[in-house]
């Protein structure tokens, strides 16, 4: 994308601002790089000053863009989530980035609500709370009260904010050409094309519809769940530019004074937080992509409530199995299959980086060999996966990324609340549950289903396929030679056979199952069941084998 001559000439003032900001917090050196002096109007001595190349680049950069205002740290927040794009110590440093905003005035919030809404407050809410409860870069929130007593929360989008944004990504999408162009350590990076996904993630921020899509996609999949509470979206009073939902009380996560005092379980709530993430990742498929402590309230009863639905990722059921699969080799300490599992999760840009993505890989998973599940740090694992992907250009699905950045925030957000908290604990607890569940009648149905949907075409091919053999043969295209020779015999010893083969099949079934659950709990005596079982088959099939034979002792 280029910058035309109008979109400069309208943001001659907004380059100059940022030039002057990037220069103020250390960062001249890149003004210089990317020829933009000349929005400067500094003495000679102050700008010789701020010329050399700076020695903490991520926490000047973090500093500028808390400066630059809600577009800058919107794009900040959206790479603290994507380690495959930049290094780990600028995700890290990002991630600090906080709004910190001015509050709207009370008639400003009124009069788009009324506009949106296209009916008077009054008409609407019984009482409605001047001062917001929270207010950030993009939007306002205010509690209320629906005129049938429904305590709420209204979600109200500052006025102008999309024109300022779509005006700032203008200037970053210049930015990225001028960078490309004189700064050589960003020539093999596509800035463009991390510009145009994070204006993909802003429109979707922008649009409150959307986001309440997403809470509705979440408050169904945990209705009814005793330790997890979704908010309830009013349609009748939302819009692209009001969302409004129903209010939670609870205390924020990261408030461990107040949970102290009110006396909360933190072990519970920490485990409620993980159970909560590891059935969005492996269950539903949909994951809320940004759980830092400020998103998630501890409520009555140890429950958990979640909040801000603007990033979600979403997990492809083939994703998913992969994904559990890998789980199931770590803690079955396969640290081979672990290996391809990961392998398996991405695609090599360039296939000569290959073998030194698999070296490095190997390296790292082999520091956890001989050790217990709850000594495997997975979140730490999947960071340095990640950073390996993106120094060797793997390419990892986007939703994959956002999942694996939700893992390592989880096992923060628990060891904050309880420094005890072992996330990998959680993974093997939940793993042994998913191999309960595989072995279940309703698992095996379930997959049975999916395979019948997969032949459905295959069968329905059946007919074309026959006639044209037959009319093959017809035309002599295809010849058939039969021969009759003992066929009767044959087909006996073919039964024979395959009720041989059947039989064998079954018992290495029933062994390999049995062996399997051993090594779970709860389900021994059904392992030594299906032993005893295996050990009858297998001596009524040597016996049959024997009198067949005639064997003499």
């Amino acid at each position: 994308m280029s910058w035309k001559f109008k979109t400069a000439f309208r943001d001659f003032k907004r380059v100059k601002e940022i030039s002057s900001v990037l220069f103020k917090e250390g960062l001249g050196y890149y003004v210089h790089k990317l020829k933009l002096k000349h929005h400067l109007f500094l003495k000679k001595d102050e700008r010789s000053k701020k010329d050399e190349e700076p020695t903490d680049i991520p926490r000047n950069l973090r500093k500028a863009m808390d400066k630059l205002g809600p577009t800058f740290v919107k794009a900040g927040q959206f790479l603290s989530l994507r380690p495959d794009l930049i290094p780990e110590e600028y995700c890290d440093e990002f991630s600090k980035l906080q709004d910190d905003v001015h509050e709207l005035k009370f008639s400003t919030v009124k009069n788009i609500i009324q506009k949106e809404l296209k009916i008077k407050l009054n008409d609407v809410f019984s009482s409605f709370h001047e001062e917001p409860i929270a207010s950030a870069s993009i939007g306002q929130v205010h509690r209320a009260r629906l005129l049938n007593g429904q305590h709420v929360v209204v979600k109200i989008q500052r006025p102008k904010i999309k024109p300022i944004i779509e005006a700032d990504i203008d200037i970053l999408f210049y930015l990225a050409e001028l960078a490309k162009k004189h700064i050589e350590e960003l020539e093999d990076i596509n800035l463009e094309d991390i510009i145009k996904e994070f204006e993909r993630y802003t429109k979707d921020e922008l649009d409150y519809v959307k986001e309440g899509r997403n809470i509705d996609k979440f408050y169904e999949i945990f209705r009814g769940d005793v330790n997890v509470i979704i908010p309830k979206v009013h349609w009748d009073y939302t819009t692209s530019k009001v969302l409004t939902m129903t209010y939670i009380s609870g205390i924020s996560a990261d408030d461990k004074d107040l949970l102290d005092e009110e006396e909360y379980d933190v072990k519970k709530v920490a485990d409620n937080v993980a159970n909560c993430f590891l059935r969005q990742a492996f269950e539903f498929g949909i994951v809320h992509a940004d759980p830092h402590p400020a998103n998630v309230f501890v409520c009555s009863g140890n429950r958990i409530a979640l909040l801000d639905y603007g990033i979600v990722g979403v997990i492809t059921e083939e994703h998913r199995m992969q994904l559990t699969n890998i789980l199931i080799k770590l803690v079955r300490r396969d640290f081979d299959g672990v290996l391809n599992g990961f392998l398996e999760l991405g695609v090599f840009e360039d296939e000569g980086q290959s073998e030194y993505l698999k070296s490095d890989l190997k390296e790292i998973i082999e520091e956890y060999v001989g050790t217990t599940i709850e000594q495997v740090n997975v979140p730490k694992l999947f960071r340095e996966f990640l950073n390996i992907a993106s120094k060797y250009k793997f390419k990892v699905p986007k939703d994959l990324v956002l999942l694996g950045k939700a893992i390592i925030t989880v096992e923060s957000v628990g060891q904050d609340l309880y420094p005890e908290f072992n996330l990998s604990s959680k993974l093997s607890e939940y793993v042994e549950d998913v191999e309960i569940e595989r072995i279940g009648v309703s698992y095996m149905l379930k997959n049975f289903g999916k395979k019948f949907v997969d032949y459905k075409n295959l069968v329905l091919n059946v007919p074309r396929q026959t006639s044209e053999i037959l009319e093959k043969l017809k035309k002599g295209d295809l010849n058939v030679q039969f021969k009759h020779q003992e066929l009767d015999k044959l087909e006996e010893e073919i039964d024979r056979g395959s009720n041989r083969v059947a039989l064998s099949v079954l018992i290495a079934a029933l062994i390999v199952a049995s062996s399997l659950m051993l090594n779970i709990r709860g389900i021994k005596n059904l392992a030594i069941a299906g032993y005893v079982i295996a050990l009858i088959l297998s001596l009524f099939l040597v016996f049959s084998i024997y009198k067949e034979k005639n064997i003499k002792v």
